[in-house]
């Protein structure tokens, strides 16, 4: 009986059929291995209902096995079930306060990531205003947290959940944070279709917070969202334009070093011909023609 039963292992073992073992379950846990969020549902079930969506490199706390490759667990005050797949151990203690993913705030253009929960302690990194930090866990006047792989501790008060509505974010914003463009996106989601590229320092028309801190906003005539930590109020009266084309002169306009119709001219730009990167403030429109930028009265262009 034992020689047939090692025989029958062996064959298991070399079919490799033999199922993996699953990743032990600890108090808290951490989502790993998915595009951007996992489902905390109902019951331990892919078709019950998403009670909330767990975003990469958060935690749950309460985890203990259920059924169907699922781990029961807690997160943001709701107790669920995640697949277990999703997950991975961590050291975090049992009453650990897990925090939602946090964004930096509050600072000129970055914060220190320390060694240890002490302002005077080593720098690991510094994490520049508007990053999003992941992993967090309470620990009483910082947060530790993780960043580019380092983790370390932030003082609390320069952090505010990543997912938390934009701050007063109606009317004129300017994209920043970013390192070239951010995305208009069809709907409030990281993986909705992206309408355009906004590049770095454009100017938007905000108009509200959405879901999953996304800002509902208007770029050139089109209508999309774009996560608000990308996002700065601002009050210049900039209202970013499509490409323009010169109109209603008898054969060219001006382009002038500021805008004012006592400032110098840059260039002449012909009746018909077309401009770019336009941005309508007051009674002018800043514009590019032939590598010049500069400024022409608005009543002399049409969109493009």
């Amino acid at each position: 009986m034992k020689k047939l039963l090692c025989a029958i292992l062996c064959l298991v073992l070399a079919l490799g059929v033999l199922p993996a073992l699953a990743e032990p379950v600890s108090p808290v846990m951490q989502v790993v291995k998915c595009n951007s969020f996992v489902s905390l549902r109902a019951s331990a079930d892919t078709k019950s209902e998403r009670l909330a969506k767990v975003s990469l490199g958060e935690l749950v706390t309460g985890c203990e096995s259920a059924t169907n490759g699922f781990v029961k667990c807690t997160y943001d005050g709701k107790t669920g079930y995640v697949l277990a797949k999703y997950l991975k151990t961590t050291s975090e203690p049992a009453s650990a306060t897990v925090l939602k993913n946090q964004k930096v705030v509050k600072c000129n253009s970055w914060v220190s990531l320390r060694e240890l929960p002490d302002t005077k302690s080593a720098r690991l990194a510094k994490v520049p205003l508007g990053a999003t930090v992941r992993s967090c866990v309470s620990a009483g006047s910082f947060v530790k947290c993780t960043y580019n792989g380092k983790t370390g501790y932030i003082l609390a008060t320069y952090l505010k959940d990543a997912a938390a509505p934009a701050d007063d974010l109606n009317g004129e914003a300017r994209v920043v944070n970013c390192v070239s463009y951010v995305s208009l996106r069809q709907t409030p989601s990281t993986l909705a279709t992206r309408i355009m590229k906004v590049p770095l320092g454009a100017y938007v028309i905000a108009k509200g917070s959405a879901s999953d801190g996304f800002v509902k906003v208007e770029y050139k005539g089109k209508t999309g969202y774009i996560l608000g930590q990308y996002l700065k109020k601002t009050n210049t009266g900039n209202v970013a334009l499509v490409d323009q084309r010169v109109t209603g002169c008898d054969s060219w306009v001006s382009l002038r070093v500021s805008p004012s119709t006592s400032a110098a001219r840059l260039v002449k730009v012909p009746l018909g011909a077309k401009v770019t990167d336009c941005v309508k403030n007051g009674s002018f429109v800043k514009c590019t023609y032939n590598g010049y930028t500069g400024y022409i009265l608005a009543k002399y262009l049409k969109n493009a």
